[in-house]
């Protein structure tokens, strides 16, 4: 049984350790452990998750054969000596810290430490999340492997050997549900000062969203293919989107994509 071992018990923590966890329920592969300054989040991770709890980064660096760096970009820095020093195991290092490059990483482990830059998004607190993974130059193909089933308990996960285009994954995928959920604001403010109840837009946003997101997924076809086949001529939906159209829907969400993409660059120093 390998042992996963997170530092910081935070809410991607859970999230994953979480489904970790249950997956395990059935194949006894995994052991889930966490490592946090906070007295809280460790009790809540040993309540949701039901892994036992370290007091210590060096700790849990000890003990783990995978050791998933789940804290904020600011605090990895000042973590790197110590999880060095106390790896004597060559355990595997995933980061999910946004905006930390693997050269960062490498340097402050050692040229030899096999390490993972992953990229998951909030839905993985559902278990719908989106993970892009890239290894580093030590990484090992069964290390890839590995990883993926991991993060495959919270969603879907795809590989890429370039780390450059991170900047843009965060921007579609990381960034994405705070774009989405701001049109659906702008949807909701809409049906209001169209008559709707607040309720009533909200459950017709929520599930037209959903259902939407659904239906693409299962029907193998591309987006714009399903835009035309809900789109009759002369029809209400062929006058929204002209609406759409006319306001610049795609100019924004091009401007979107790419602010945020430049800022990640910025975080990450390219």
């Amino acid at each position: 049984m390998e042992t996963i071992g997170f530092i910081g018990a935070g809410n991607m923590a859970c999230a994953l350790g979480g489904g970790i966890a249950r997956a395990t329920e059935s194949s006894s592969s995994f052991e889930v452990i966490a490592s946090d300054p906070s007295p809280d989040a460790r009790k809540r991770f040993t309540e949701e998750v039901g892994g036992a709890t370290c007091d210590s980064v060096t700790e849990l660096a000890r003990r783990a054969d995978v050791v998933i760096l789940a804290v904020k970009p600011q605090i990895l820095p000042n973590l790197l000596p110590e999880i060095s020093a106390a790896n004597h195991r060559d355990s595997l290092i995933v980061s999910i810290a946004a905006g930390i490059p693997l050269a960062f990483m490498q340097a402050g482990l050692g040229a030899s430490a096999r390490i993972i830059r992953a990229m998951p998004n909030t839905p993985a607190l559902i278990r719908r999340g989106m993970t892009v993974l890239v290894p580093g130059t030590a990484a090992t193909p069964e290390d890839l492997a590995l990883t993926g089933r991991l993060f495959a308990t919270a969603g879907r996960v795809l590989t890429h050997e370039d780390e450059s285009v991170l900047d843009a994954v965060t921007a579609v995928s990381g960034s994405g549900p705070g774009f989405f959920f701001a049109y659906a604001e702008a949807m909701i403010a809409a049906g209001i000062r169209a008559g709707l109840s607040r309720e009533m837009t909200e459950v017709l946003v929520q599930e037209t969203l959903a259902g939407s997101a659904e239906l693409w997924r299962s029907s193998g076809k591309a987006a714009g293919a399903l835009r035309e086949q809900v789109t009759s001529p002369g029809g209400t939906t062929e006058a929204g989107l002209a609406a759409l159209n006319d306001e610049g829907l795609a100019a924004a969400a091009d401007a979107a994509v790419a602010a945020a993409t430049a800022r990640s660059r910025q975080l990450s120093g390219n």
